[in-house]
Formats: structure tokens, C-alpha cells, sequence
């Protein structure tokens, strides 16, 4: 490899600091240009992503549902304390950025089957429904939406014009949505790859084709991989070991 291949590598990660520890690795040599090591939350910042507005200050949207969530706690004084209102505020602030992140409407609420005679349902929905309006198009997104888009935006552009540079994810699990849809459009580059982290060669295959209840099989240490592999349309025995050395102890394994 030439050096200034080593200089167009452009490597994603969860952490800084396994962003930090694969610098350390090349800093301790030989001496050479260092890929492009980069969070895969930065992309929420991409400023080549020019198709929409830059993401609010998660300070100001919870600040903003604090406004609805007081004026729900007015009408209904005996959902929650007065006290509460920054603590419900926080809560449904991190709800919404988890499913702008996973690409959940809203309106997966009324879609859920629970049976409520007390009521209690019914109170919960008024006080999920503030999110409501912060789906519409217009709103300023907060940094999981703008991060899915961008995302979403440069799989588009990656399947017109490929790079021609390697591009690698390392050490996701895909337990995200925004990022398990950015691991699928690397899988599909001519230079891309995907390194997951613990992934169990050993497991039998009859384990892995259980792992289809989402709800019975959420709790397995494999079951993330088991999605990313649903989602991709992969089997277990499409992922091969990136490194050829034997394990410590392959019985046990």
C-alpha cells in the first residue's frame, strides 16, 4: 500500500476512545500518513450535508417540550407533580431522539394494542402525543434525525458514485438505527467493510434462526447481529473472521 493510501482510509467508530487507541497504534509505528479516523455521530455535523437545517441544541428542545409538558400537568394536575416538569421533559426529549434515530412515527402510539380499563393508557398517550409536532418536516431536527439523514443522504450518493477509498466501520453492534443503515451501505462498496465486535462463530445455527422474536430474544448477547443480519439479508455463515489467528481456547469457545 502506498502512503498516500493509507491517508484515504476513512475509518467510523462508536467512541473517542477507540478513536483515541487505533491513532495510538499508529502513532507507535513505523512512521506513516493516518487514515481518516472519525465518530459516526460526527456525520450529524457533515458539512458537505447542505439539504436541510443544522440540528437544535438539545438545551433548547427540551426546553421547548417543557412548555407542552406544563400546559399538560395544568390540565391534568394529577399526571405528575408540578417538580417533575424538567424530569418528564428530559425523558420525552431522549424518547423523541431515539425514535428520530430509529425512524419511528408517532403514530406507532395508537398502532399498540393495550388493553386499559383504568385509564392509565390513555393518560400516558396525551403525554406521549407532545412529540407529535416536532415530526412535521419544518421543525429544526435534533442531532438523531439530522444524523439519519445525513446518513440517509450519503447511502443515496454512494450508490450513483461509489468512492473508490476503503471505507470501514469497526466496533458497532448496529444497536442503532441510523447506524445499522450506515453499515448496510458500506457493505454494499466496492471497498467497504464491516468489523463487528464479538461476534460468536461457535454458536450453532438453529440458536441464530430462534433469535426472530424481537421480544423473546432481545436480552441475547447475539441478537444485535441477528437484526443487522435480517436487515442485510445475511446469514452466519456470510460473515467470515477478519483475522486469521486462532483463538486462545477453542474449546471453550
Amino acid at each position: 500500500m502506498t502512503p498516500v493510501a493509507w491517508a484515504r482510509i476513512e475509518i467510523y467508530v462508536n467512541t473517542t476512545r477507540m478513536q483515541r487507541r487505533i491513532r495510538e497504534v499508529f502513532d507507535a509505528g513505523p512512521a506513516r500518513l493516518l487514515p481518516r479516523v472519525r465518530l459516526i455521530t460526527d456525520l450529524a455535523n457533515d458539512p458537505l450535508f447542505e439539504a436541510g437545517p443544522p440540528a437544535i441544541s438539545a438545551l433548547r428542545r427540551r426546553l421547548e417540550l417543557s412548555k407542552f409538558v406544563a400546559a399538560l400537568l395544568t390540565h391534568d394536575p394529577d399526571l405528575a407533580p408540578r417538580a417533575a416538569l424538567y424530569d418528564l421533559s428530559d425523558s420525552l426529549a431522549k424518547l423523541m431522539e431515539e425514535m428520530h434515530g430509529e425512524g419511528v412515527d408517532p403514530a406507532a402510539f395508537s398502532e399498540l394494542d393495550i388493553t386499559d380499563e383504568s385509564g392509565h393508557w390513555d393518560r400516558a398517550l396525551q403525554f406521549l402525543n407532545i412529540v407529535t409536532p416536532f415530526f412535521h418536516d419544518n421543525e429544526a431536527p435534533d442531532k438523531e434525525l439530522r444524523l439519519r439523514r445525513v446518513i440517509m443522504a450519503r447511502a443515496l450518493d454512494w450508490a450513483q458514485t461509489p468512492p473508490s477509498h476503503p471505507i470501514i466501520i469497526a466496533g458497532s453492534t448496529g444497536s442503532r438505527g441510523a447506524t445499522s443503515l450506515l453499515m448496510e451501505a458500506v457493505t454494499k462498496l466496492p471497498q467497504g467493510a464491516v468489523i463487528l465486535p464479538g461476534f460468536d462463530f461457535d454458536l450453532p445455527s438453529d440458536v441464530w434462526e430462534s433469535m426472530n422474536d424481537d421480544l423473546v430474544s432481545e436480552d441475547h448477547p447475539q441478537y444485535r447481529f441477528r437484526k443487522l443480519m435480517n436487515q442485510m439479508a445475511l446469514q452466519s455463515t456470510d460473515i467470515a473472521p477478519w483475522d486469521s489467528a486462532p483463538p486462545a481456547h477453542p474449546s471453550r469457545n
